[in-house]
């Protein structure tokens, strides 16, 4: 028996394969997507004056890229966001969160200064990112994304995550489950 497939169907898998071999890091669009929902689940107290939210990026170019196409321009609390690239610790002080898509803990340990700072909701993906300091780690297995939260790093941020959000990850130093 064999199997015959029209001519666009095979068309539509072939190109649909290239669209996906394209993608430099189909994990940075969940990942990017993560962040936007933890954006749109966070409250700054007190809120940070000004229009604008704005999301600091550093490490990796192509997760700054999407970030950019994922969160330039929407909403979070009626405040539009803007990705700006962040190269030291200092750059990050305009910002009310920070995304470190770092490599190392070298790397890392420059910015531990800035995971600290009041007001400032720091995201990252290495291991490890909790225990440096860092408030949302996420984490990639089997090609779902989940995450892990450090509740003393939101109370020292005086950042809070919904409740309707945080039930999907693991949260640290919480209430049980």
């Amino acid at each position: 028996m064999t199997l015959r497939m029209p001519v666009c169907l095979i068309l539509f898998f072939l190109f649909a394969g290239a669209t996906r071999l394209a993608a430099t890091e189909p994990e940075d669009e969940l990942r990017a997507a993560t962040v936007l929902a933890f954006l749109r689940h966070a409250e700054w107290s007190p809120p940070r004056p000004g229009v604008t939210l704005i999301v600091g990026v550093v490490g990796r170019a192509s997760m700054a890229q999407a970030l950019q196409r994922s969160l330039d321009g929407k909403t979070a609390h009626n405040r539009t966001m803007r990705v700006v690239r962040v190269k030291r610790p200092s750059e990050s002080q305009e910002c009310q969160a920070l995304y470190l898509a770092l490599e190392s803990r070298s790397e890392l340990k420059q910015f531990v200064s800035a995971l600290h700072s009041p007001g400032l909701l720091s995201i990252g993906e290495m291991d490890h990112f909790l225990d440096l300091g860092g408030a949302v780690q996420l984490l990639i297995q089997d090609g779902r994304i989940g995450f892990e939260v450090s509740q003393e790093a939101l109370d020292r941020s005086a950042v809070s995550i919904s409740s309707k959000l945080l039930r999907y990850g693991r949260v640290r130093g919480g209430p049980p489950a």
